[in-house]
C-alpha cells in the first residue's frame, strides 16, 4: 500500500527573499506479504470471495506525517545529480543567518550540523535530519542563554565561528563576539560554551554554571577541538591566541595561556588537533596582507604544541610553507592520519603513531584564492578542496594524495545558479552517512540567508564523465554470512569499506572496527563468513555498516542503516 500525504510549509515565518515556498512530500510504503501472495504486482489484488458473505473491512494504520514546529527548509535539487541545496531559515525570533565561517560538521552517524549568524547580534545552530532531509533550527545563543538566565542586557553573540564538534552524544559550539585584530575584545563579556544534546533535542548554555556565566571574561574563540579520550574540549582565542580547556565532566574552563614567544596580536589558527597522547597541535600567523600583523616569520613557519604534562613547546621539524596558520583539516576514518591545510592550499599529513609530519603539496590553483573547504574521502585517496573569495567563480578541486595531481572538479555555478552568486564557500570534515559532503555558500551582509550545498562527489564525477558509470554497492546477511554486491561487474577490482559497530546491552554504540573487502575484477558479488569480519571485542551485538568511499562508488540507500551479524 502506498500512502501519500502532502502538506504546505509556506508561511510568513519561513518564506523570505530568494526562498521559494515548497511542499514536503511524505511517502509511507508498507508491504503486506500475505496479500502479495508472492507475486510482483504493484497493485494489491484481493482473493475471490466465494462464501457469499461480505468480508470485514480492515483499515490499515495510516502513518501521520511529522509536523515540524521549528523553522526549517527542505532541499531542492541542483543542476547535477547528487547535488542538493538548502537555505538556512531565520530563527523563531527573526534572526537572519547570512554568514557561516568554517561552521559545518557532522556527528558519528552522519547527521549534519551547520551554524549561521548575522555577525552582529546572534548565532544559530541547525541540524540536517537524514531521515527526511529537512534542515531544522535547533537553537540559538540568545535563546539558550535567556533560558538559563545567563544573557545580559545589550549582550551579543556575533558568531559561532567553530565547526560543530560531536562528542559522546552532544554537539558543541562556542561564541566569538569580536574578531578584530585589536583590543575590542576587551569590551566583550566573554565567550559561552553551548551544547546540543542529540537524544533530547535540547540546546543549552553550558557556561551558565561557570564563574561570571562565561568560559572566561573577554576571551573569544575562533576554533574548538575535542580530546575524546580525556573528555575535554580545547579552544583558541582571537586575537591574542590563548588556548583554553573545558572539562566536560566538571563543566569547568581553564585558560592555559600560550607559548611565551607568542606576543602581540596575530592571525589565530582556525584548525588545531589533538593526538592520541592528549597533545594539542597549534599554529598561528598569516602571510596575507589583510591579516598579517608583522609577526616574526621564524616563530610561525612551524607547528607548536601544548602537552598536558610539560606545557607549551615548539616543533621546528614540523615545517610549514610560510608563516600561515592551519585553516582546515580532517582525520582519516581510523584516526591514523590527519590531513590539514592553510588557507592557501598547502596540504600536510600528521601521522599519529609516529607523531610525524610531512608536507604533501598543493593543488594547481592560485594562492590568492582562499581555501576554506576541505573534505577527505573515506578511502583516504582524495581531498576535495574549495576555492573562493576571488574574481573567478568559486570552485571545488580534487587533489590526489598519492600523486599530488589536481584538477577542477566543478565550479559552484555548475551545481547551482542561486548559491553560485555568493562570495564564499566554507566547510570541512562534514560528510553524511551516504557519502555526501556539505558546505556553506554565503556573502557578508547582503541580506541573503546562508545556503548549504550537499555534494556527492562520486555522482558528480559520473555526471561530468570522469567516471564511466555509477557503481552502487549493497550488502545482505543470511545466517552467518554477509554478501556484498555491486550493480555492475566493471573491469576493475573494487575495495569496499565497512565498519563493524559494537553495541552494549542497551543498544548503545560503544566501539568500532574498520575494514575493507575486495570485489575482484569482473565479479558482481562476494560472500564472506561474518566470523571473518574483524569486530570489536566485549560487546553484546554487532552491526555491519557499508561506508561510501567518496571516490569510486556509492552505497544503496537500504544499506545505510547497517545489518546485524552474529556476535
Amino acid at each position: 500500500m502506498l500512502m501519500v500525504t502532502v502538506f504546505s510549509r509556506c508561511s510568513a515565518l519561513f518564506c523570505k527573499a530568494k526562498t521559494v515556498c515548497k511542499y514536503a512530500l511524505i511517502i509511507c510504503c508498507g508491504l503486506v506479504i500475505a496479500a502479495c501472495g508472492g507475486g510482483s504486482s504493484a497493485v494489491d489484488v484481493p482473493e475471490e470471495n466465494t462464501s457469499g458473505t461480505v468480508p470485514p473491512v480492515v483499515e490499515e494504520p495510516v502513518e501521520e506525517p511529522e509536523v515540524i514546529t521549528v523553522p526549517y527548509d527542505m532541499p531542492r535539487e541542483g543542476r547535477i545529480e547528487g547535488v542538493h541545496i538548502w537555505q538556512l531559515p531565520d530563527s523563531p525570533e527573526g534572526d537572519r543567518p547570512d554568514q557561516c565561517w568554517l561552521a559545518v560538521g557532522s556527528d558519528a552517524t552522519g547527521e549534519i550540523y551547520i551554524s549561521g549568524h548575522d555577525h552582529q547580534t546572534n548565532s544559530m545552530l541547525y541540524r540536517l535530519y537524514q531521515a527526511d532531509n529537512s534542515l531544522r533550527w535547533i537553537g540559538d545563543a540568545r535563546t539558550a542563554s535567556q533560558e538559563a538566565n545567563n544573557w545580559q542586557a545589550n549582550e551579543t553573540a556575533q558568531k559561532f565561528h567553530t565547526r560543530p564538534i560531536n562528542h559522546n552524544g552532544h554537539v558543541y559550539v562556542a561564541t566569538l563576539d569580536s574578531s578584530d585584530m585589536n583590543n575590542s575584545y576587551l569590551n566583550t563579556r566573554g565567550f559561552h560554551w553551548y551544547g546540543y544534546a542529540i537524544s533530547e533535542n535540547r540546546f543549552i548554555d553550558l557556561s551558565a554554571t561557570e564563574p561570571n556565566g562565561v568560559g572566561s571574561p573577554t576571551l573569544q574563540l575562533a576554533t574548538i577541538q575535542k580530546d575524546p579520550r580525556n573528555n575535554l574540549l580545547y579552544g583558541m582565542s582571537i586575537p591574542e591566541n590563548k588556548l583554553v580547556r573545558y572539562d566536560i565532566a566538571k563543566a569547568q574552563t581553564t585558560v592555559l595561556g600560550k607559548p611565551s614567544a607568542w606576543t602581540n596580536f596575530f592571525y589565530t589558527n582556525r584548525f588545531m588537533w589533538v593526538d592520541s597522547r592528549g597533545r594539542v597541535y597549534i599554529t598561528g600567523g598569516s602571510s596575507r596582507a589583510q591579516w598579517n600583523q608583522g609577526e616574526p616569520r621564524a616563530l610561525f613557519n612551524h607547528v607548536w604544541y601544548y602537552d598536558p604534562v610539560s606545557g607549551f613547546g615548539e616543533l621546528p621539524n614540523f615545517a610549514l610553507q610560510g608563516p600561515n596558520a592551519m585553516e582546515v583539516g580532517q582525520w582519516d576514518r581510523t584516526h591514523a592520519n590527519l590531513y590539514t591545510s592553510d588557507d592557501q592550499g598547502n596540504i600536510y599529513r600528521f601521522n599519529d603513531a609516529s607523531a610525524s609530519w610531512k608536507f604533501l603539496g598543493r593543488p594547481d590553483f592560485s594562492a590568492s584564492l582562499k581555501t576554506w573547504v576541505f573534505q577527505l574521502s573515506a578511502d583516504e585517496k582524495k581531498i576535495y578542496i574549495g576555492l573562493s573569495d576571488g574574481s573567478r567563480p568559486n570552485a571545488i578541486y580534487e587533489y590526489d594524495i598519492a600523486t599530488g595531481s589536481s584538477y577542477e572538479l566543478a565550479k559552484i555555478s555548475d551545481l547551482d545558479d542561486v548559491a553560485a552568486n555568493e562570495n564564499f564557500i566554507t566547510g570541512y570534515d562534514s560528510w553524511d552517512s551516504r557519502g555526501n559532503f556539505h558546505i556553506a555558500s554565503f556573502s557578508m551582509y547582503d541580506g541573503d540567508n546562508v545556503y548549504m550545498i550537499g555534494i556527492n562527489p562520486v555522482k558528480l564525477k559520473v555526471a561530468k564523465g570522469i567516471l564511466t558509470e555509477l557503481v552502487e554497492v549493497t550488502a545482505a546477511a543470511q545466517g552467518a554470512t554477509v554478501t556484498l554486491s555491486r550493480n555492475s561487474a566493471g573491469s576493475a577490482a573494487l575495495d569496499v569499506l565497512y565498519e563493524v559497530r559494537g553495541m552494549d546491552a542497551s543498544g548503545a554504540w560503544i566501539a568500532t572496527t574498520y575494514g575493507s573487502l575486495n570485489l575482484p575484477a569482473n565479479q558482481t558479488s562476494l560472500t564472506v563468513n561474518a566470523s571473518s569480519l574483524q569486530g570489536p571485542a566485549g560487546v553484546v551485538s554487532r552491526l555491519f555498516v557499508l561506508i561510501a568511499d567518496g571516490n569510486q562508488y556509492v552505497i544503496n540507500e537500504t544499506a545505510t542503516a547497517g545489518i546485524s551479524i552474529p556476535n
